[in-house]
C-alpha cells in the first residue's frame, strides 16, 4: 500500500519491487488480519535527484512505514510517520484516534519483514536503514523467537544506523545491490558486500574489497544516480 498515492516516486527494478510484494505477503500469512504494510518513496521513473532524498536515484532504495499497534498490542495504522524511541513508543496521530495518542513499534511484524528480506536471495539487500534504538528491538527479539541463525546473522550486518542524516527512527530504508541489467547500464555496488551477496562474483566498484563502515554509508547514501533503466518495476496506489 501506498503511503503517498499519486506522486510518481514510485519506481523500482524488478527485484526490489517483486522483494516487497513478496515480504509484505509474507508478514500478512503469518500475522493474519493485521495492516498492511505502507511503502512510502522508491525513485522517479527515470531515476535521478530525488526532492526528498540524497539517495533514492537509482531505483534501488525504497521507504517502509513500520508496522505499529496500539497499547493493547492491536494493529494500527498511523497516519503520518511515526518516530519510536529505544523502547518502542512513540505519539502520534492514528487513523480513528485522536493526535498524541500512544503508539507502539509492532516488534514481531517488523521482524518478520527484517528477517524475510534478508533471507531473500534474489533481492540482495545490502543495507537496511534504521535507527540503533529500532535495531536493538528488533535482534533482541529475534534472539528470544528466530529459528533461523542465518536470519539472525544477517540482520545483524544489514540493520544500520546512518552516521548522516537522519537515524531512521520513524521507517525502514531498503537499498538492493544492482542487478544484472542495471551492471550492464552502468550500475556499480558499493562495498561493503556481504559474504552472502558474492556468491554470483559481485565485486564493488574500483575493484575495492572493503571501506570502513562510515565511509561505506556516507557513500550509499550519496549515490552516483544511475538511472534504474528500462523494465523497471513500479510500486502502485491499490
Amino acid at each position: 500500500m501506498r503511503a503517498r498515492p499519486g506522486e510518481s516516486t514510485r519506481f523500482g527494478i524488478e527485484a526490489l519491487v517483486q522483494a516487497l510484494v513478496l515480504a509484505a505477503a509474507d508478514v500478512k500469512r503469518a500475522f493474519p488480519g493485521g495492516e498492511p504494510l505502507r511503502i512510502g518513496d522508491l525513485s522517479s521513473p527515470r531515476g535521478g535527484r530525488h526532492s526528498r532524498h540524497g539517495s533514492h536515484r537509482t531505483g534501488r532504495d525504497a521507504d517502509l512505514i513500520f508496522y505499529a499497534t496500539d497499547p493493547m498490542g492491536h494493529p494500527i495504522r498511523g497516519r503520518g510517520w511515526v518516530a519510536f524511541d529505544r523502547f518502542g513508543t512513540g505519539r502520534d496521530a492514528v487513523e480513528g484516534t485522536p493526535a498524541n495518542d500512544l503508539v507502539m513499534f509492532d516488534v514481531a511484524r517488523n521482524w518478520h519483514l527484517v528477517r524475510t528480506l534478508v533471507l531473500d536471495a534474489k533481492a540482495r539487500v545490502q543495507w537496511i536503514f534504521c535507527s540503533r534504538g529500532i535495531k536493538h528491538q528488533l535482534l533482541r527479539y529475534a534472539m528470544a523467537y528466530e529459528t533461523s541463525s542465518e536470519a539472525l546473522f544477517r540482520a545483524s550486518w544489514v540493520l544500520h544506523q546512518p552516521s548522516q542524516g537522519r537515524p531512521h527512527s520513524d521507517h525502514f530504508h531498503i537499498r538492493v545491490l544492482c542487478g544484472p541489467e542495471q551492471r550492464a547500464l552502468g550500475c556499480r555496488d558499493r562495498a561493503p558486500i556481504w559474504p552472502w551477496l558474492r556468491k554470483n562474483g559481485t565485486k564493488p566498484a574500483g575493484g575495492l574489497i572493503a571501506l570502513d563502515d562510515e565511509t561505506a554509508v556516507h557513500a550509499l547514501m550519496s549515490d552516483d544516480g544511475q538511472v534504474p533503466g528500462e523494465g523497471a518495476a513500479v510500486i502502485d496506489a491499490p
